[in-house]
């Protein structure tokens, strides 16, 4: 009897975890793409050549999207 709920308590954490685990990596995964976009953005900013106006906006524009990326997830 100790060892059928030994492993049913082993099976039910390793169960627990393979379902965790997964939607933990998928949430740092969509935070890595709202950086990277967030970084591409930057760049095109500032080689778009469009004055300094422009190009802080453009750098705003950026900013906050990337802080609605960041919210979302």
């Amino acid at each position: 009897m100790k060892k059928a709920i030994a492993s049913t308590l082993a099976v039910l954490t390793v169960f627990s975890a393979v379902l965790f685990f997964p939607a933990v990596s998928r949430a740092v995964l969509r935070a890595d793409a709202c950086w990277d976009n967030w970084g591409a953005c930057r760049i095109r900013s500032f080689e778009a050549d469009m004055g300094v106006v422009r190009t802080t906006v453009a750098l705003t524009l950026c900013d906050v999207s990337l802080g609605k990326c960041m919210l979302s997830i």
